[in-house]
C-alpha cells in the first residue's frame, strides 16, 4: 500500500460501545453510515477500509444474529465455537471472505483504481491484506 491507513477513531468508538457507553451507540451508527459510502475518504485504501469497517460490522451482526456490540463481546467460547461450526468459518475468515466477495461483486478494485488513479494491480495486491487488517481489528476489540 502506498500510504498507511488506520481506523483508530473507528476502533476507539467501537471499544466505547463495547464498554457500554450508551451515548456512543448513535455515534457508531452515524460513523458506520458514513463509512458505508466512504465519501470523506482521502485515498483508495482509506475508502476501501471504511467500506470494509462498515461491512465487517454488518457481517458481525449477521454472523452472530445480534446487533448489540456489548452483548456480542460477552459471548462465551462455546457460542463462538457453535457459530464457527454452523457457518464453517471463524468470524475473522467469515468477515474477510464477505468483504472480498462484496468488493468483487461491486468491482471495487476497478472503481478505486479509476477514481484514485492507481493501478488495479496495486489494489488487487493489497485488498486481501486490508480486509484482514480491518477484520482482525474489529475482532480484537470484540474479543478483549
Amino acid at each position: 500500500m502506498s500510504k498507511p491507513v488506520e481506523f483508530g477513531s473507528f476502533y476507539k468508538l467501537l471499544q466505547s460501545v463495547k464498554e457500554g457507553k450508551e451515548e456512543k451507540i448513535k455515534e457508531l451508527e452515524w460513523m458506520l453510515a458514513e463509512y458505508e459510502h466512504a465519501k470523506e475518504a482521502n485515498s483508495a485504501y482509506d475508502e476501501l477500509g471504511q467500506i470494509f469497517c462498515h461491512h465487517g460490522i454488518m457481517e458481525l451482526y449477521e454472523y452472530t444474529g445480534l446487533e448489540n456490540v456489548r452483548i456480542i463481546s460477552g459471548l462465551n467460547k462455546n457460542v463462538w465455537d457453535y457459530l464457527e461450526l454452523r457457518t464453517n468459518f471463524s468470524i475473522t475468515n467469515y468477515m474477510v471472505k464477505s468483504m472480498l466477495d462484496h468488493s468483487q461483486k461491486h468491482d471495487l478494485d476497478k472503481k478505486m483504481a479509476e477514481k484514485w488513479k492507481i493501478s488495479i494491480e496495486d489494489v488487487n495486491d493489497n485488498i486481501s491484506a486490508l480486509a484482514r487488517y480491518v477484520a482482525e481489528g474489529i475482532i480484537e476489540i470484540i474479543d478483549k
